[in-house]
């Protein structure tokens, strides 16, 4: 038997995995009684009893347990703790990868070794998959075993004593202010026009799709990132989330708008406003309050943004970027400007300094153009 805890409503609900008599698998919930905030800890205490109290029927020892199967239950337990695409990695990296690898092998939570997990990491990156995505593998594995630790399914967890591949660094491309200008001039009138500024000015695709109007303070000249669209995967099938619950507390962030980007947004409203109105009938409303929508008035698919991006660049013959990588543009044209990396850091809405300097020192020469002028001055050349 396993166990994991769940957040309904507020409170802590305990999950207990078992096989009846006929070898199928079920779940049972039982309630805590304990709210959600300050009571991890006893709700902790109360899954370990449970799980030695029900041991008497159906129980199932750790040298039964397949370790694909308890790392199977582990993800789906995490589904209301994550957000929705970081459940839809989880899953896709289990389906494609970890439960395909471990079930032929029949390894069980009491004899699963360190070498096991080093064998699986060091096949997968032979396979040709990224260090970095071999790392996030490693984590879910991890993490699986350290919750049978923690219910005392396991006495150690095994994954302490793995060497992890070391992080690959991947230098973005970037676009410089005049290569900006450019890809915004091709821009106008296209479907994504919007997107694209929005990105060029640091927005998250995610965050870019997910702007509202009534984000935008037209007296106070300020656009507000608070809400964001994401696609995950619903039972196999992919579905649009409108969502406030933001990467990190800093995504949420406060951004000034200058007279040029204020008259953009006020044309950009008017226009949509005037579509809607010879749309009649035929104009879906449910996002009325999306800048990013479509003449129809319906929300632009994340997906659609980027494909119609890379058709656009192709189209224009400008240089091969990601979506993503207008967010790296507005920080390397911010270091340009001369502000600094904390400064950089909560325009982004990065959880920490650290994030930022290590996604852009590089792309700052006046660190070695400072270094050797101070070297040259120092010396008296």
């Amino acid at each position: 038997m396993t166990g994991s805890l769940q957040v309904k409503n507020g409170k802590f609900y305990i999950v207990l995995n078992y096989k009846d008599d006929n070898g199928k698998r079920k779940q049972k919930w039982i309630t805590s009684g304990l709210s959600y905030k300050n009571n991890r800890r006893k709700a902790e205490a109360m899954l370990t009893e449970l799980i030695a109290e029900h041991s008497g029927t159906s129980y199932i020892e750790p040298s039964k347990i397949l370790l694909c199967d308890y790392i199977k239950d582990w993800v789906h337990a995490t589904k209301t703790k994550v957000q929705a695409t970081t459940y839809d990695v989880y899953v896709h990296m289990l389906e494609k990868h970890i439960y395909p690898y471990f079930k032929p092998l029949e390894i069980t939570l009491s004899n699963v070794t360190p070498a096991i997990i080093q064998k699986y990491i060091n096949d997968k990156i032979l396979e040709g998959l990224s260090p970095n995505t071999a790392i996030k593998q490693f984590a879910i594995i991890r993490s699986a075993l350290q919750e049978g630790k923690k219910i005392k399914l396991l006495n150690e967890n095994v994954c302490d004593w793995v060497d992890k591949p070391k992080r690959t660094k991947y230098y973005n491309e970037y676009y410089n202010a005049e290569e900006i200008k450019v890809l915004l001039t091709v821009a106008k009138g296209t479907p994504i026009e919007s997107a694209i500024l929005l990105g060029a000015l640091g927005l998250r695709r995610s965050e870019c799709i997910g702007a509202r109007w009534s984000a935008v303070d037209f007296i106070g000249c300020t656009l507000t990132v608070k809400h964001k669209v994401v696609l995950a995967k619903e039972n196999g099938v992919v579905k649009i989330y409108a969502t406030d619950d933001l990467k990190t507390d800093s995504s949420y962030r406060m951004l000034p708008l200058d007279e040029k980007l204020l008259n953009y947004f006020q044309n950009l409203k008017t226009q949509q406003d005037n579509i809607r109105e010879r749309n009649g009938n035929s104009h879906s409303h449910e996002y009325n309050d999306y800048i990013c929508v479509n003449e129809l008035g319906e929300l632009i698919n994340p997906d659609y943004v980027t494909h119609y991006f890379a058709k656009l660049l192709k189209r224009n013959n400008l240089k091969k970027i990601r979506f993503h990588d207008l967010r790296h543009s507005c920080a390397s044209l911010l270091l340009a400007l001369g502000y600094s990396m904390k400064d950089i850091q909560e325009w982004l809405g990065h959880s920490n300094y650290q994030t930022t300097a290590a996604y852009y020192a590089h792309l700052d020469p006046r660190n070695k153009k400072n270094m050797i002028q101070g070297i040259s001055n120092a010396i008296s050349i």
